[in-house]
């Protein structure tokens, strides 16, 4: 039962980390059309707000400084990933990580301010981050609760 549990855990720090390191893998290489979905985001937020010049002012500054927003985000994405991965520091990991994706889910994904199928597909996706959000939650609040320990005397 305890190897059971061993590998479970095992298997769920791989789990929650892969979607983030893809995501990372993805900016890395495609870094350029990265930043431009970012400005694009930024860009629409911008237009969202048109009845406030503060706001929209506040998004025109945020276009700026895209390519720093975007390293923050992907390291901390990739260092949140490998601590929970690695089993190290993991709420840490999962607080970097909350951060990232629910800031990335609020610009990203505002589908109220959509219609149609277009709404439809970010409403789903919303939820789906704010579905592993919670996942990260519980991470954060309890840890991942491994048996390492108990596996290791199991055998001695």
């Amino acid at each position: 039962m305890k190897l059971l549990r061993f590998c479970t855990v095992a298997l769920a720090r791989f789990f929650i980390s892969l979607v983030f390191l893809t995501d990372v893998v993805s900016k890395i290489f495609h870094w350029s059309a990265a930043e431009a979905d970012w400005r694009a985001a930024i860009y629409d937020w911008q237009s969202y707000v048109w009845f406030s010049d503060g706001i929209g002012n506040f998004f025109g500054l945020l276009a700026q400084w895209v390519p720093l927003l975007l390293i923050g985000a992907t390291l901390f994405e990739l260092l949140g990933a490998l601590l929970i991965l690695l089993g190290v520091k993991e709420k840490l990991g999962a607080g970097l990580l909350i951060l990232v994706l629910l800031s990335t889910t609020l610009l990203f994904y505002p589908f109220w301010f959509s219609e149609g199928a277009d709404r439809e597909m970010q409403v789903a996706i919303f939820l789906k981050n704010l579905a592993i959000i919670g996942g990260l939650f519980l991470v954060l609040l309890n840890g991942i609760q491994s048996s390492k320990g108990d596996f290791d005397s199991s055998f001695t």
